[in-house]
C-alpha cells in the first residue's frame, strides 16, 4: 500500500484550501498525495442566491424534511464563512399565517414567490416529499448442520470426534429491509418567480439479516442513511464542494546526469512522505537548476504548484514534462485533466465566492 500525503490546498483567487496530513510511507511504492479541489456548484444559479428561505414542503414528513433541507443549506461554510443567509423561520411562518395558506399552497411557485419577497428572501425553497419509509421482504436461507462425526481413538486408546460423516439442511427466516426517500426540492427566484432549481433527489439504504444471526437494523435506521444521501446530493447542487484526487508523485532519474540532482530528487520524495511539502518542493526547485529537462522533476514541480493553488504554472509543467518525458504517462495525463478541469471551473468558482 502507498504512502498518502492529504494536502488541502488553497489560494485566495481560486479558494483552494490547503492542509497536510502524512499517511506513511512504504518501500517499493510510490508516495502519493491527496488533493481535496473545490468545485463549483452543480447549479450556478442557486449557488448565486445567497439569501433564501425555505417553505414547509408537501408529502409526508414535509415540515420535518424542509427543516433538514434548511438545516444543510445554513451548514454550508467556505473558507471559515456562512455561503448562504437564511431567512428566521419565524418570519415564514407568521407570514405563512398571515396569508391564511393551506400547506398545499405551498409549492405553487408564484406563491412561494410572494412569500419570499414578504420576508425579504432573494429566493426561496419549497417541495414536496415524494417517499419516504422502509419495506420487508422476508425469504428464506438454507444452512448445513452436521448431526454425526466420525469417533475416532488416538494413540492411547481415547475417542475424540473427527470430521463430520452426515449432514442436515434446514431452513431460517430472513428479512431484507429496503429503506427509500425521494423528494423534489425547488429554488424558485423571488424578483422573477422564475425557477433556477429543481430536482428529483432520492437516496436508499437496505440490510438483511436472518433470525440465527445479527439484529436488523432498525427501519428507522436505514431510512436516516436514504435521507443523509439525497441530503449530500443537495448540498453538492447548490454550492461549492470538495472532491478529492490522489495523486502519485514521480521518483524516476532518468534525463538526469547529475548526482547532486538525484538526491534532491530523492531527498524531496523522503520530505514529502513525512508531510514537508515546504522542503521537498524547495528541494525539487533546487535538483530543476541542475537536471532542467528531467521528467520526474518539472512533474513534481507540477504539484507543488498545484497544491498551491497555481493552475497555470503547474499545467506549464505537467506539459514540460510530458514533452521532455517523450511517451505517455498515465500521471502526467491525469494532471493534464485536472488542470485543465481547474482552469475551466475557476472564473464560475470565483463567481460563486463572491459576497
Amino acid at each position: 500500500m502507498c504512502g498518502l500525503i492529504d494536502i488541502r490546498w488553497m489560494k485566495q483567487a481560486a479558494r483552494v484550501f490547503f492542509g497536510l496530513l502524512i499517511m506513511g510511507l512504504f518501500a517499493g511504492c510510490a508516495t502519493q498525495v491527496r488533493l481535496n479541489m473545490l468545485l463549483p456548484a452543480d447549479y450556478h444559479e442557486a449557488s448565486l442566491t445567497k439569501t433564501v428561505a425555505v417553505l414547509p414542503f408537501g408529502g409526508p414528513d414535509g415540515a420535518a424534511t424542509a427543516a433538514e433541507f434548511e438545516a444543510v443549506i445554513g451548514g454550508i461554510n467556505i473558507d471559515n464563512k456562512q455561503y448562504f443567509t437564511l431567512v428566521d423561520r419565524s418570519s415564514i411562518d407568521k407570514t405563512i399565517s398571515e396569508l391564511k395558506l393551506a400547506q398545499s399552497g405551498l409549492v405553487d411557485t408564484g406563491t412561494a414567490a410572494r412569500i419570499g419577497g414578504l420576508v425579504g428572501a432573494q429566493g426561496i425553497y419549497a417541495g414536496v416529499v415524494t417517499q419516504t419509509g422502509w419495506n420487508d421482504s422476508p425469504y428464506r436461507e438454507t444452512r448445513q448442520e452436521c448431526v454425526q462425526r466420525e469417533i475416532k481413538r488416538d494413540d492411547k486408546g481415547r475417542t475424540y470426534e473427527g470430521s463430520c460423516i452426515r449432514w442436515r439442511s434446514r431452513q431460517v427466516s430472513c428479512i431484507k429491509r429496503v429503506a427509500g426517500f425521494s423528494c423534489s426540492p425547488k429554488l424558485i427566484e423571488v424578483r422573477t418567480s422564475r425557477v433556477l432549481y429543481a430536482q428529483n433527489l432520492s437516496g436508499s439504504a437496505d440490510a438483511s439479516g436472518c433470525e440465527d444471526g445479527n439484529p436488523l437494523p432498525g427501519g428507522p435506521e436505514l431510512l436516516h442513511k436514504a435521507r443523509e444521501i439525497a441530503k449530500a446530493e443537495f448540498r453538492k447542487d447548490i454550492a461549492p464542494h470538495y472532491v478529492t484526487k490522489v495523486v502519485s508523485l514521480m521518483d524516476d532519474t532518468a534525463g538526469m546526469t547529475s548526482s547532486e540532482a538525484k538526491d534532491k530528487l530523492k531527498r524531496g520524495i523522503e520530505y514529502a512522505a513525512k508531510g514537508r511539502m515546504d522542503q521537498a518542493c524547495e528541494l525539487w526547485g533546487e535538483s530543476r537548476i541542475l537536471s532542467p529537462s528531467a521528467p520526474s522533476v518539472l512533474y513534481d514541480l507540477g504539484v507543488c504548484a498545484e497544491s498551491r493553488g497555481d493552475f497555470d504554472a503547474a499545467l506549464k509543467l505537467y506539459r514540460e514534462a510530458d514533452k521532455q518525458l517523450g511517451k505517455p504517462d498515465d500521471r502526467i495525463t491525469l494532471a493534464l485533466n485536472r488542470m485543465t478541469e481547474a482552469i475551466r471551473n475557476r472564473t464560475k468558482l470565483q463567481q460563486q465566492l463572491k459576497n
